[in-house]
């Protein structure tokens, strides 16, 4: 009997330690977590304008469970942001940032937090008549944030432009 009571604690405080320190969120642009972009003129430039004018704006929200408050009694979880552009299904670029503190809830993001506009904007090298031009073609790109000493998931955006 003793055996039973001890393997049943065993499982609960196990189960309770699977809860603990745990994140979930997502990020969303225009309040999809897919969406095609539009690109007028084929210039990421255009493009970059349509993120700081709001047409396209990027919402990052988490909430968390168990995590440890810091010095000033807040919640704190670091994330690190990847971007993956691929183009005619083939990756192109990966573009990873240093670990970044949060506190949980909602922020809207600039585009620069995932590099995607530096990648497109470097993809050709342009003429100064043709700057910014990205090259022809089926664009997946796709935002993460990971949280790091954290269990959970932020679930992904992903933007698709057809040039």
């Amino acid at each position: 009997m003793k055996s039973i009571f001890n393997t049943l604690v065993f499982i609960l405080l196990l189960s309770l330690q699977a809860q603990a320190q745990l994140v979930q969120g997502f990020i969303k642009i225009n309040e999809q977590s897919k969406v095609e972009l539009n690109v007028p003129n084929g210039k990421v430039v255009n493009l970059y304008a349509d993120f700081r004018e709001n047409k396209y704006p990027i919402v990052f929200s988490f909430t968390c469970v168990d995590v440890p408050l810091n010095e000033d009694k807040k919640e704190v979880v670091q994330f690190v942001f990847v971007t993956t552009v691929k183009r005619d299904g083939k990756v192109i670029a990966t573009s990873k940032r240093s670990p970044i503190p949060f506190f949980p809830g909602d922020m809207l993001m600039p585009s620069e937090t995932f590099d995607f506009i530096s990648i497109l904007a470097n993809l050709a090298s342009n003429s100064p008549e043709q700057i910014s031009q990205i090259p022809k073609g089926n664009y997946e790109i796709t935002v993460e944030a990971t949280a790091q000493g954290v269990k959970g998931k932020i679930q992904p955006a992903v933007l698709f432009l057809k040039l």
